[in-house]
Formats: structure tokens, C-alpha cells, sequence
């Protein structure tokens, strides 16, 4: 079935996404084959990067998740926004000069492109397979100092509409603990596969009422979606654009 094929998806130049298949159509997380959080961690590591930026305003920091040997890196728009420049970290402390491939800034998600080769990729999962309940694992550079940090959760729900600076965009919940340095970084399924990319994080309601617990990730199926589009043309098509 469409999306359970062994066969490499390509996604333009240079970028093949791998998706890895499920033995059952029908998803339990509680099937054979999961991974400890030990062997998650080993496992997936290496394909997630710390991003540090230098712009017109200062510097600023956040995760990425490494989609090809040669230096494809997905991350959110906003980590990486108006950057003059753009470095990556890998877990073996190897650090590499990257630049900007494409951005939708509605979708809140860029590609950028390192200067390197021989990188671990990540393998990429459904995020509509997942169900409330589901655990899942953060990866990222939290406060932009602690790089691989993991957080562990559960998803708390789907298809939450979440709005951040008047725009609204799909996400999947998440009760893993999520700080400034994570955005961009993958959230992981009990396999290893990537299932969401994390952007977001509630502590205030907008009465002013304090809040825990409420993360938030972009579902990865809607990012594969307009991954291509950002790589051939630098942008999402088939939208209306000022200019």
C-alpha cells in the first residue's frame, strides 16, 4: 500500500526519504519490535544536529534533524529565519557551515544544507499510524547549551490546531518535556522513526493561567508533504505570494 513500500521515495535533488514500513496496517504501539529508550537513543543520535545562527538581532540556537548523508537538514522557519549564518553540531561534536535551501514560514518548517558528507540520516516513520497514548522521545539542544538532550512523553492528542503568531497549523501533542533550543528537533516513535518535528511549547493560557506539559510537534506526513517543493524551488508552490 501506498507509503508501506521498501522502495526509497525521492524528494527532489539530492534528498531521498527512506520510510520505513510497519508490519501492520492496523497500528498498536504495543507491538513486537519496539525499542528500549537505551537503544533509541543509540540508534538515532547521531541524525539529530544542534543548529546555532548568527542574524541581524544577535544569535540564536535549535535542533535539526539530518534527512541525508550529504547534508540535508529539515528544522523549523523560525530557528533559522533571516540568519546571515548557519552552523550545525553533529553528536560527535563535528560542526559544519550550512545554508539556506528553502522556508515556508506558514508551515513554520525550512530545509537548510550543510557542508558535509557521510552523515546518519534519520529514518522516517507515519505520524498518522500513532495513537493517543503512544510514547514518543525528544532529541534536541535545549536553552541552546545541553545538545542530545532526551525528553520522553506520550501523545496526548491529534489534530490540535495551534496558533502562533496568527497563523494556524496542525499538531500532535505531547506532555515531553520541551524547552527553547528544541525547536526544530525530531520527536521519535518507540521504533526509532521520526514522527513529528517539535516547534512549539504552551506555558501561559491567554487568561494568564500557568501551564505544563503542553508540547507541540508538527506531524511529520504533513512536512514530507512540501519537503519537495522547498528543495527544487525554495518555497511551497501552488500558493499565493506578495511580489
Amino acid at each position: 500500500k501506498n507509503g508501506d513500500s521498501h522502495t526509497p521515495k525521492s524528494d527532489g535533488p539530492g534528498l531521498v526519504i527512506e520510510q520505513t514500513p510497519y508490519a501492520q496496517e492496523n497500528y498498536r504501539s504495543d507491538r513486537e519490535g519496539t525499542l528500549s529508550l537505551q537503544q533509541i537513543y543509540e540508534k538515532v543520535s547521531p541524525s539529530v544536529a544542534s543548529i546555532s545562527c548568527i542574524n541581524a538581532s544577535g544569535s540564536g540556537t535549535g535542533t535539526g534533524i539530518v534527512m541525508s548523508r550529504d547534508g540535508y537538514v529539515i528544522t523549523n522557519y523560525h530557528v533559522v529565519e533571516e540568519a546571515r549564518s548557519i552552523t550545525i553540531t553533529c553528536s560527535n561534536g563535528f560542526s559544519y557551515s550550512a545554508t539556506m535551501v528553502g522556508g515556508d514560514e506558514a508551515n513554520d518548517i525550512a530545509v537548510i544544507k550543510a557542508d558535509a558528507t557521510g552523515l546518519q540520516k534519520a529514518n522516517i516513520g507515519r505520524s498518522d499510524h500513532l495513537i493517543v497514548g503512544d510514547q514518543v522521545v525528544a532529541i534536541g539542544n535545549p536553552l541552546g547549551t545541553l545538545a542530545s538532550t532526551l525528553t520522553v512523553g506520550y501523545i496526548s492528542a491529534k489534530d490540535r490546531m495551534v496558533t502562533t503568531e496568527g497563523t494556524s497549523i496542525n499538531m500532535l501533542q505531547t506532555d515531553a518535556a520541551i524547552n527553547p533550543g528544541n525547536s526544530g528537533g525530531p520527536l521519535f516513535d518507540s521504533y526509532g522513526n521520526v514522527v513529528g518535528i517539535v516547534s512549539a511549547k504552551y506555558t501561559r493560557s491567554q487568561s494568564g493561567v500557568s501551564a505544563e506539559g503542553l508540547g507541540f510537534a508538527l506531524p511529520i506526513n504533513d512536512v514530507k508533504a512540501i519537503l519537495a517543493d522547498l528543495i527544487e524551488h525554495g518555497y511551497v508552490t501552488g500558493k499565493p505570494y506578495m511580489g
